[in-house]
């Protein structure tokens, strides 16, 4: 029963492998201090539900790409873009939700002990947190085998 380990390893080390990433986290939320700026950008990884049958198991998988949006001094030149970065944030933890599936589908072909379902289906949030937060909430599902006895 390590296929769920591997799920989450997999997310991890794919995630802190990117350049738009300095941490990754696992569980609840609100748990995370997501006060400290230095943690930032920042990968937040939940399992969200389980469905168990008799050869395998089904996992609904979240993960949240955030960084923090940057409020600039200058005078607003752009009604599209305002004077804050938010856009580009966006588009970046967009960019590493697109490479987070490209890596496990990659590894779940490779592997074989797990097989990602569905794609990734991304929400994006500006006002999700109180902190000046924009980001990216990823969610999909993995089927993996059921390798417990029934005795």
């Amino acid at each position: 029963m390590n296929t769920y380990f591997k799920v989450i390893d997999d997310l991890q080390e794919a995630a802190i492998a990117e350049p738009f990433v300095n941490k990754v986290t696992q569980g609840d939320i609100t748990e995370i201090d997501l006060n400290r700026s230095n943690i930032y950008p920042l990968c937040h990884l939940q399992v969200q539900n389980a469905s168990i049958n008799a050869n395998t198991i089904t996992v609904d998988v979240g993960v949240i790409l955030m960084d923090l949006v940057d409020i600039s001094k200058e005078e607003n030149t752009s009604e599209l873009r305002g004077n804050n970065n938010e856009i580009d944030v966006l588009n970046t933890q967009l960019a590493v939700a697109g490479r987070l599936h490209a890596v496990l589908e990659r590894k779940s072909d490779y592997r074989h002990s797990y097989q990602l379902d569905t794609p990734f289906t991304c929400e994006f949030f500006t006002e999700r947190f109180e902190n000046n937060l924009a980001g990216v909430a990823a969610s999909f599902t993995v089927t993996m085998p059921n390798t417990m006895t029934s005795c």
